[in-house]
């Protein structure tokens, strides 16, 4: 505990008020009370038990000047007597703190320190606070008030020396955390595959999504957020999702084949036989016969393997085919196709067909032929 306020002085009064003194001095030693710091014996001292800040405390009350009298120093230097001031014609009178005094007796001299006022904000309330403490921080642990590692002391040092009037304020300051996660969906890529059919599906990669994941440190003041600054950040890369798919076509003929294609163009189908001025000769300078188409080269290239089909029922498919001829009356999407005889053409006559471009151009379309082209009973 400090020994604060004004300097050190002894003062003695004579006669009664010794007695009066001794009294006082009797009821502070029974309370269990020492006052310390500036020493007092006063005639109207008064000694009582009052709670300050919670806390019991005996308080001397004394009367530092009374009207008319002067004062007499208590003690002496060189022997001689030492005045105080006469303080003057007012009584003037304030509380002190008292502790234990043992052994008193008639005009003993009392110690006593005055105590001093802090206003402390703490918590969302305001406390006006009497204490001896030495240090604004002993003041605040006598009131239980704790400093954490983070918090703001305002106003004071935790080691200053309390004064009146002084006003400290504890600031609470707290950190919290907060996570932000931003998903990064993702994204499906389409691979081709050419051993799949079209309308065939299959999965290569799994997709998975990815994240950013940002993790924020918030200071709060009070209650009241005063900050927010980015800590940390975590990315997980996405996975895109990776889909074979493929474009072989088939279908199955009339015969219950399989036909893989690339592509099936509907064309005008007529049947033509050798004429005599060009006999067997194709354009391609192979000999015509049953298999053998003649067509447009800008729409079905010169060479091209191709299965047609008759959607008719009067007549079977005409089947495997490869274009190696040509003709002045084949102009865009229109197939003649090479029969043995006149009855053949008059059967087939004219009729739309569906010309499938073969996905495998490296068979033999005559081996595969076999019993193509035969006329259904009507």
């Amino acid at each position: 505990m400090r020994s604060m306020t004004k300097k050190n002085k002894s003062f003695h009064l004579k006669g009664a008020a010794k007695v009066a003194i001794f009294a006082v001095a009797l009821v502070l030693t029974i309370a269990g009370c020492t006052i310390a710091g500036t020493r007092y014996t006063r005639s109207n001292a008064d000694a009582a038990m009052k709670e300050i800040n919670a806390e019991p405390n005996m308080i001397l009350r004394v009367t530092e000047s009374v009207q008319g009298d002067t004062l007499l120093n208590y003690g002496s230097e060189n022997g001689d007597p030492v005045y105080d001031d006469d303080l003057g014609d007012g009584d003037i009178s304030k509380d002190y703190y008292g502790d234990d005094t043992s052994g008193t007796a008639p005009g003993e001299i009392y110690d006593a320190v005055a105590p001093v006022n802090l206003t402390v904000t703490v918590d969302g309330r305001s406390y006006s606070l009497l204490t001896l403490a030495a240090s604004v921080g002993e003041a605040l642990r006598e009131q239980n008030i704790s400093i954490g590692a983070g918090d703001i002391v305002r106003g004071a040092d935790l080691d200053s020396v309390p004064v009146n009037g002084m006003e400290v304020s504890v600031v609470r300051v707290k950190s919290d955390t907060r996570t932000e996660v931003t998903t990064i969906p993702y994204e499906t890529v389409y691979v081709w595959d050419a051993d799949m059919m079209e309308g065939e599906y299959s999965t290569l990669t799994k997709g998975k999504n990815g994240s950013i994941t940002r993790t924020y440190t918030l200071i709060y003041e009070d209650g009241v957020l005063v900050s927010e600054v980015l800590s940390d950040e975590t990315k997980v890369k996405k996975v895109d999702e990776r889909i074979a798919y493929g474009s072989r076509s088939s279908f199955s003929n009339s015969r219950g084949e399989r036909i893989d294609y690339t592509k099936c163009i509907t064309c005008y189908g007529t049947a033509y036989i050798p004429d005599a001025r060009w006999g067997y000769q194709t354009y391609v300078g192979e000999r015509a016969r049953p298999g053998v188409i003649a067509v447009d080269p800008d729409v079905i290239p010169i060479g091209t393997k191709v299965y047609i089909e008759c959607p008719y029922s009067d007549i079977g498919d005409y089947g495997y085919a490869i274009a190696w001829d040509v003709g002045t009356h084949v102009v865009g999407n229109w197939v003649d196709l090479f029969v043995e005889n006149m009855d053949e053409v008059m059967r087939w006559g004219a009729r739309d067909v569906n010309v499938y471009i073969l996905e495998d151009q490296s068979i033999d379309i005559f081996a595969l032929r076999s019993d193509y082209f035969v006329f259904m009973d009507e």
